[in-house]
């Protein structure tokens, strides 16, 4: 779908006083032309280029009021958001790599210690805990989305499709879900 200037105009002018549906539309105007000319070409796979594109777009709508209209298409913004979520990702997967190699090259005499296990298990049992605590305090509709997208490991697609709405509308929730759960956490907990 083309977009006229003014068209543009009137959609981020929406999206900035919170229509999800206008915001919805920015993303399907764009979505394709920013992942087959920005990400796609430099991330060269399909699952990880659709999460950068989500990235990108979850980053515009959270910086949505800092964009300064100078008469020339908001693709322009957002393809600088994209490269530098491809590079933020390219950072990541090769200190990934590294950290991975370490790993692996690292084996002790007594690579198993009960005691070890028995701490991880503490810890995960914990943040557990803490995770439930915070999903019961947040909106039901940011909680649903943070368990069918993370803790059910659903695509986008069945989680829009779940929660019956556009997966547009679902990237808008997860991400505000994803705020308000941070808040939470961070409000209840101390920095993650």
């Amino acid at each position: 779908m083309e977009l006229t200037l003014e068209e543009e105009k009137h959609l981020i002018s929406r999206a900035r006083n919170g229509d999800g549906e206008a915001f919805g539309a920015i993303y399907d105007a764009f979505k394709t032309a920013i992942f087959r000319t920005v990400i796609f070409p430099r991330v060269r796979d399909a699952a990880a280029a659709e999460e950068v594109l989500q990235d990108t777009f979850l980053l515009a709508l959270e910086k949505l009021d800092e964009f300064e209209w100078q008469d020339r298409s908001i693709f322009f913004w957002l393809r600088m958001i994209a490269i530098n979520k491809v590079r933020e990702w390219i950072a990541g997967t090769a200190r990934a790599a590294t950290v991975d190699s370490a790993v692996l090259e690292y084996q002790p005499d007594n690579a198993y210690q009960p005691e070890n296990q028995v701490v991880l298990e503490d810890y995960q049992a914990d943040l557990r805990k803490k995770t439930e605590q915070i999903l019961e305090e947040i909106n039901n509709r940011y909680r649903e989305a943070i368990e069918f997208r993370l803790l059910r490991k659903k695509t986008r697609e069945e989680c829009a499709a779940a929660l019956e709405i556009s997966i547009e509308t679902f990237d808008v929730v997860f991400f505000r879900a994803c705020k308000a759960f941070r808040k939470a956490y961070i409000k209840k907990y101390g920095e993650l």
